[in-house]
């Protein structure tokens, strides 16, 4: 949390303007397998500017700071200057139907996620790299549609980092996107269509470009009250060089079936097909069963089970909101890249938090599930699985449970991963595990108290080795004024590690005044 922050200047009164300066002392100790526990302290002024526009077409949200770390430690690269931003802003041109949005940040991030919870601006800033990333897009649909429904989607962004799990090459692509949906509108009796077609073009220097696309189409026609004879196909293309994967020998397929589909309410659908998948010379039979159900209007599952190149194919997405709690379980498979995880648009979060802050006492629950953000405000997912910067082609599999809570003074958040990830063209597979707790309480009006602790435990195949990351961390913050803000801190990781020379403990108390104009 900043030090010192300028108070809000309201410019008008759809324009906010936030400036802020933090002024931070650390003290901490480290201890690795080379040497012993050493001690040293650090000084960090970090002055930002938060500012945010908003009227009836246009929002606008932009946050700029620079980070100036002073250490005892005089060895090479040990004082360093960073300047981190992050923009977003939407225009509706047409409301409901037609919208661009562009979005971008620079920040500094670890190339490993060996380094993930370790690395940071003051201990081994070595292992951060600085990045970018900027993407605009452009929507069209049709706003309820009678007859057939319409929505077309068009993005370019372009991703950058200076240095990569590959080396010094780093990091330099951009990726060109569109898809295209076409369904049945809300006069349709007696039969459905739904037909999607996505296409990726991502560039990448040190590899070949990397394309793909994936067509899915289902028609259906009514035999009976609330059920269907339906038909399905799907068509998967990843167009790069496979000659070079020793773990994959195929990543396309195709597959087509028939069944039935009981849809009882409109927001209510149960899907059970016979298919046959198709993988070169390769037939498989499968049953699919698809699902889209909402219990309530704050209870919904989709669920669809098939089978790809890889063979079963899961996808899951459960959500439930009460008044004061919120959970949502997720699972999902693809073939991607890390510059495509970082333009995809995250899914809604179970907290809303002020524009570029990682504090969860700066975030709220939402009065609504279609709550929609304000100028100034971003949804936070409570569970960030991250990837090596690399520009290899990766096949994911990842999952996520996030469990959200906020009544009176506590806010809390429980949140657990599961990220398998296979490099395809280095042969490499790594295994995130994590599982982090959040607390936030106000112990007065002007006083909070937050809580953090998370485990982490990375493996990968190449070495048979494997890490476990222990780290928690207490902050306490005092509102002198309404300008003046003091902050304490003590954090520790532990890092237990087979790799050799890996092994680290880092213990730090931080005190910092926050002052804000």
């Amino acid at each position: 949390m900043p030090l010192c922050s300028i108070s809000a200047l309201s410019i008008a009164a759809d324009i906010n303007v936030e400036t802020s300066v933090a002024a931070t002392a650390y003290l901490y100790e480290t201890n690795t397998e080379e040497n012993a526990a050493t001690s040293n302290h650090a000084a960090v002024i970090v002055p930002s500017i938060l500012a945010s526009y908003s009227s009836k077409r246009l929002l606008t949200s932009v946050k700029i700071e620079h980070t100036k770390v002073e250490q005892k430690n005089q060895a090479e690269g040990a004082d360093k200057d960073y300047t981190d931003y992050k923009y977003n802003s939407s225009l509706a041109l047409i409301p409901n139907t037609l919208n661009i949005a562009i979005s971008g940040q620079q920040s500094y991030r670890v190339i490993s996620q060996q380094q993930q919870f370790i690395a940071d601006k003051v201990l081994a800033a070595g292992d951060l790299t600085k990045y970018s990333n900027h993407s605009g897009v452009i929507d069209f649909t049709i706003p309820n549609p009678k007859y057939f429904g319409l929505n077309i989607q068009s993005s370019y962004s372009e991703t950058k980092a200076e240095e990569s799990i590959e080396g010094a090459a780093g990091l330099n692509g951009d990726n060109t996107a569109t898809s295209i949906q076409l369904y049945q509108g809300r006069n349709a009796r007696n039969y459905t269509f739904n037909v999607s077609a996505q296409y990726n073009d991502t560039s990448r220097a040190n590899f070949d470009d990397f394309k793909s696309s994936l067509i899915r189409a289902s028609a259906g026609v009514s035999i009976a009250q609330n059920v269907s004879f339906i038909l399905t196909g799907n068509i998967e293309d990843n167009d790069i060089d496979q000659g070079t994967f020793s773990r994959r020998t195929n990543l396309d397929s195709t597959s087509y079936g028939a069944g039935l589909e009981w849809q009882p309410r409109s927001e209510r659908r149960v899907r059970l097909t016979y298919n046959q998948l198709e993988e070169v010379e390769n037939q498989t039979n499968f049953i699919g069963l698809n699902l889209d159900w909402a219990f309530s209007n704050r209870t919904a599952l989709e669920f669809d089970y098939g089978k790809r190149f890889y063979g079963d194919a899961y996808s899951l997405n459960f959500s439930h909101a009460l008044k004061s709690v919120r959970s949502s379980l997720t699972y999902s498979e693809q073939v991607t890249s890390f510059a495509r995880l970082e333009t995809t648009t995250n899914p809604i979060g179970l907290f809303v938090c002020q524009f570029g802050s990682t504090d969860l006492a700066d975030c709220f629950q939402p009065d609504r599930t279609t709550y929609q953000l304000q100028a100034g405000e971003e949804f936070r997912t409570l569970s960030e699985i991250g990837s090596d910067i690399s520009e290899e082609v990766i096949f994911s599999k990842t999952g996520s449970f996030s469990l959200a809570y906020q009544k009176r003074k506590v806010k809390a958040s429980i949140r657990a991963s599961y990220n398998r990830t296979e490099f395809l063209e280095s042969d490499r597979v790594q295994t995130n595990r994590n599982i982090g707790l959040n607390l936030s309480y106000e112990l007065g009006r002007k006083t909070n108290i937050g809580f953090s602790t998370n485990v982490a435990r990375r493996s990968s195949n190449n070495d048979a080795t494997s890490d476990t990351i222990i780290n928690a961390k207490v902050d306490f913050n005092r509102n002198i004024n309404k300008n003046l803000q003091v902050t304490t801190g003590l954090r520790f990781i532990d890092r237990d590690s087979e790799i050799e020379g890996s092994a680290i403990q880092d213990r730090r108390l931080t005190v910092g005044l926050n002052y804000t104009f």
